[in-house]
């Protein structure tokens, strides 16, 4: 499986790493672009795990842009703002789940394995 984490912080890229390594995952990491048009990283990842944050225009921009691909990826976003109004926002542009922060890893790893599954 191919994941692309996109978050800034370098710790919480290595704490979504480790829930996904056991399954022999590739992953390749890039920090929230200043502009969707900048998004790097795998042009086919299965997985996308974002970072979502106020003001979530960045990050909405860039799941429209993974939303556009050919071969379309499960988006999982995590977030620190838990107001049900931007858990809304966040699920209305079409990521497949929400994770809220703090997280276990069983969390994340369910939201990815539930993303997943609605992609197949």
């Amino acid at each position: 499986m191919r994941v692309l984490i996109i978050e800034d912080s370098a710790v919480l890229g290595r704490l979504i790493e480790t829930c996904f390594r056991d399954l022999g995952s590739e992953f390749e990491s890039q920090r929230l672009p200043h502009s969707p048009q900048r998004l790097g990283g795998f042009k086919e990842a299965d997985l996308v795990v974002i970072g979502m944050y106020q003001p979530f225009t960045i990050g909405l921009g860039i799941v429209e842009r993974l939303l556009a691909r050919s071969n379309r990826p499960a988006i999982v976003a995590i977030t620190t703002d838990t107001r049900e109004k931007s858990i809304q926002t966040i699920e209305e542009a079409g990521v497949d789940a929400v994770v809220k922060m703090p997280f276990r890893p069983d969390d994340l790893r369910r939201a990815a394995e539930s993303a997943l599954a609605k992609r197949t």
